[in-house]
């Protein structure tokens, strides 16, 4: 009697979830990062208050929490079934690159408590020496901070320095990070945001969103 062979068909591979797009995902995990910071430390050192008498926590706390959404929804749009080719996962920082933010974020927090001072300004201080050290040593990393630290000088110069200077920091420093900045598109759209911002929250919706610093009146 012969050997009795059975044959198998080669099992069809899974489709596994791969990365389609390096830039989204890094983009996706470094704001869902930074809005969950900023978030959790509004809330656990500031009053939240109400969405009519908001607390210092209250608009930071937002803010981070709609970040985390759009780093989740932009994470989730670079993933794919079966991408149109195999890409070798790389970041434009790396694990000490990350230590490093850390530590500065810490020092200079450290450094505010013990003069005394807000912590609101170590962070904003921590964010642009971030920014500057990027710029020169990961400029492949610099849209993803400076897209961030446009959320972050957006969230803490609201109550200090009024909307309309919020909304342009929040605007020109993400035009930097783009691959080409242009004055006149960059002020067209400020001058949009800034409007609708004051017309539908301030003016229609009555938030006490201050428009200028305090001591213009």
């Amino acid at each position: 009697m012969g050997a009795h062979v059975t044959l198998r068909a080669p099992l069809e591979e899974e489709p596994r979830m791969k990365i389609r797009s390096q830039k989204d995902f890094w983009s996706g995990l470094m704001f869902i990062g930074s809005g969950l910071f900023f978030a959790l430390w509004a809330m656990a050192f500031y009053q939240m208050g109400t969405a009519v008498r908001m607390g210092p926590a209250y608009f930071p706390t937002m803010l981070g929490f709609l970040l985390t959404v759009l780093g989740a929804a932009v994470l989730l749009q670079s993933l794919a079934m079966e991408p149109e080719g195999d890409q070798a996962v790389h970041t434009p920082f790396n694990i000490i690159d990350l230590l490093i933010v850390v530590a500065i974020y810490a020092v200079l927090i450290l450094l505010s408590q013990n003069m005394g001072s807000s912590s609101d300004y170590a962070i904003l201080g921590g964010t642009i020496i971030v920014s500057l050290l990027t710029a020169v040593f990961r400029p492949d990393a610099k849209p993803l901070v400076l897209v961030t630290a446009a959320t972050i000088a957006y969230g803490y110069l609201m109550k200090p320095l009024g909307l309309v200077i919020a909304t342009a920091a929040l605007v020109f420093i993400s035009a930097l990070g783009g691959h080409e900045f242009k004055w006149k598109e960059v002020t067209i759209l400020f001058i949009i945001l800034i409007l609708f911002s004051v017309l539908v929250f301030v003016k229609g919706l009555t938030l006490p969103f201050p428009i200028w610093p305090e001591y213009f009146g």
